[in-house]
Parts: structure tokens; sequence; C-alpha cells
């Protein structure tokens, strides 16, 4: 929604499941390519992602699909 949208970097709340381990989480993601931040938002874990630059959609996409990809392998959620 436009309201939560942000220029240069987004917030993302911490999947609220026992598996998720953010560490675990950012080295997928690193060895895909993919560099996000930890965070904290009143004291709520979270990570945050950059998009600052020349991104494409298919770029957002490829993201989302590494997210995904790393949901799963962490057991997550399920294929």
């Amino acid at each position: 929604k436009p309201e939560y949208q942000s220029y240069i970097i987004t917030s993302f709340l911490y999947p609220d499941h026992p598996n998720f381990v953010f560490p675990s989480f950012y080295d997928i993601l690193s060895k895909r390519g993919y560099v996000i931040y930890s965070g904290k938002v009143a004291d709520i874990d979270c990570f945050r992602i950059g998009h600052i630059g020349r991104i494409y959609e298919s770029d957002i996409k490829n993201l989302l699909s590494a997210i995904h990809d790393a949901l799963i392998e962490m057991s997550v959620i399920e294929m």
C-alpha cells in the first residue's frame, strides 16, 4: 500500500514462526546475492531492504523468489 512505501529502505517484521532465525535468513539470501539489514522498529524485530538506485521489476521478482526459497529452506513455510 502507498502509505507503507518508502523511497530508500523498507522494514519488514520478522515472520512469527519459531524456525525463523535472522542470521540463517541473512546467510541464505546473501549466498543468492541479496544483502538485507537487521533492524528494530520500536523494539520490534524486523529486517530492512534497501531499494535505492536502478531497480527493475525483474529484480523485485527475483528477490521475492529468493525470500520464498529461503523461508522454505528454513521450514518457515511449506512448498
